[in-house]
């Protein structure tokens, strides 16, 4: 494992960066700096990543290197060698050039979706399971699991980039008699279990009392919740909760609650974790009202099941099991989870924890890391929030290298997130707009402020989603109405190539096997 402290490193050459018009200061020859792109790209790559880009990379940039082009075809030839060098990461698509039409719909506003192997999406309809094709929304298969059924795993949110689950875990049958099945991604059923009464989470009030709550997981498992999960307390008149908050929380039967990840199919116990809510966990609490419309605590356990991670959050409290039931321990401020794509996540906090996809610790660096959602460099510098934002000091992008050295580091206003890391851009969502750096030197190579309306209390549009061919990304923009944008950006100008108004709130924007499917309460396959 490593460990970084960020220390400035003056010995860095700043790589320029290649302007959109084929210009470039220094007057390097543009061909020339694609072929020196594309080497330290190869160089930079994993053993994996060498022998999955091998029979494509190498050979067109020992066609570049020798060939005489005009500025067409070099453009042409330029966009396919950035295409190739990207070629099978999570969160790349086909060619971007041209505006996306729908090419399927499945209008399944409340069937549950998992990703599968080989560009499969598995979503319910009625008492079964059905497997889709990504890239033509034929089904390929049908399985009947009972009624009202819930898959996964899938986690709370649209985040995780497309990472594919081995299996699907499907929950089924009356609150009273849940049933859990476990298919491949074939369509096997290998196995299914009685598991009696089981809630599908913690406002399920059709569940008897006292019935746990289970959730689908991954690696064939499911998440099994035991604890309080109706106790509350009066929130104080004029004061943030406290320690006798916390006692009157306890009064009324509150029990710290209990993550179980278990073998769905044998009830093997994997691991198990128990949230230890404290007074200082509570001000993050909801919000609700009592009879008497008094403000009371809202303490209901959330679980979410990613391909990833575990989680078990209550308040600010949390816990997280890794499929294979290793306990991660999260800090005493606790911490968020993000994918990482490609798998592994990271434990996002003041100082952040790498894992890989077994759940090892790579790497803590000091600073809130960010992974972007879409990355064509997975072994480059970590990027990492840090700063206060406030008097103290300022906010800051930060390029950590992997021998804990500052590589650059830029000022941000309000930064929403990093949304990619693709031919030699870092694209980043700050305040209002969309804001292009240099992933070589830390300069702002393009801004977009018009791109996003926002208000000053920080409601307005919002990105939800993103994918790229190598050249173009593709950005799903969403407001407060019941529309949404696709807009296509030339990654290496910012500037919009195209853009699409549709209708409904878009929840995500994945690339699933290497095809654009858009989810806003129904799911769309573009191309």
């Amino acid at each position: 494992m490593a460990t970084f402290e960020l220390v400035p490193d003056d010995e860095r050459e700043d790589e320029p960066f290649l302007a959109p018009d084929g210009d470039e200061p220094g007057g390097r020859r543009p061909l020339a700096d694609l072929r020196d792109r594309a080497l330290a790209r190869w160089r930079s790559l994993s053993r994996r990543g060498r022998v999955t880009l091998a029979a494509g990379t190498a050979v067109v940039v020992a066609a570049a290197a020798t060939a005489a082009v005009g500025p067409g075809l070099l453009d042409a030839r330029a966009d396919r060698l950035r295409a190739e060098a990207v070629q099978g990461l999570p969160g790349v698509v086909g060619d971007l050039s041209e505006p996306l039409g729908e090419t399927w719909e499945l209008a399944n506003g409340h069937g549950t979706l998992v990703t599968l192997p080989g560009g499969i999406v598995l979503t319910t309809q009625g008492t079964s399971v059905s497997a889709l094709d990504a890239a033509t929304g034929e089904e390929l298969w049908q399985r009947d699991v009972g009624p009202y059924p819930a898959c996964g795993p899938q986690g709370s949110s649209r985040d995780d980039p497309g990472t594919p689950a081995d299996t699907a875990v499907c929950l089924s049958g009356e609150s009273d008699d849940r049933t859990v099945t476990v298919l491949d991604a074939t369509g096997v059923v290998l196995g299914e279990r009685s598991l009696g009464p089981a809630r599908t989470d913690a406002f399920d009030e059709a569940a008897p009392d006292g019935a746990p709550v289970v959730v689908p997981a991954a690696a064939g498992a499911i998440a099994v919740v035991e604890g309080s999960t109706n106790a509350t307390a009066p929130w104080p008149a004029d004061d943030m909760p406290d320690e006798d908050t916390l006692r009157a929380l306890r009064a009324d039967g509150w029990v710290d609650p209990t993550l179980r990840l278990e073998d769905a199919l044998t009830g093997e116990v994997r691991g198990e974790a128990t949230v230890r809510l404290r007074a200082q966990d509570l001000g993050e609490c909801g919000m609700t009202q009592d009879e008497d419309a008094a403000p009371e605590l809202m303490t209901d356990p959330m679980v979410d099941a990613s391909p990833s991670v575990t989680s078990l959050s209550v308040c600010s409290a949390s816990v997280l099991v890794t499929p294979d039931g290793a306990v991660l321990d999260v800090g005493p401020d606790g911490a968020w989870v993000r994918p990482i794509p490609g798998g592994g996540h990271v434990l996002v906090s003041e100082e952040s924890t790498v894992i890989d996809e077994d759940g090892s610790v790579v790497a803590t660096v000091p600073g809130f890391l960010l992974p972007p959602l879409v990355d064509d460099d997975p072994e480059g510098p970590f990027l990492v929030l840090v700063g206060t934002g406030d008097a103290e000091g300022e906010l800051r992008l930060t390029a950590v290298g992997p021998d804990g050295a500052e590589e650059w580091s830029t000022p941000t206003d309000d930064l929403g997130g990093v949304l990619a890391r693709v031919a030699g851009v870092v694209v980043v969502q700050d305040g209002g707009g969309l804001v292009g750096i240099d992933v070589a030197t830390g300069a702002e190579v393009w801004a977009r402020r018009d791109l996003l309306e926002r208000a000053a209390d920080g409601s307005g549009d919002w990105v939800t989603g993103a994918v790229t061919d190598g050249t173009r990304l593709l950005v799903g923009i969403s407001g407060s109405g019941e529309r949404h944008r696709l807009v296509a950006l030339d990654l290496r100008d910012g500037t919009t190539v195209w853009e699409r108004e549709r209708r409904g709130y878009l929840e995500g924007l994945q690339s699933i096997g290497g095809h654009v499917v858009a989810f806003d309460g129904a799911v769309h396959g573009l191309g």
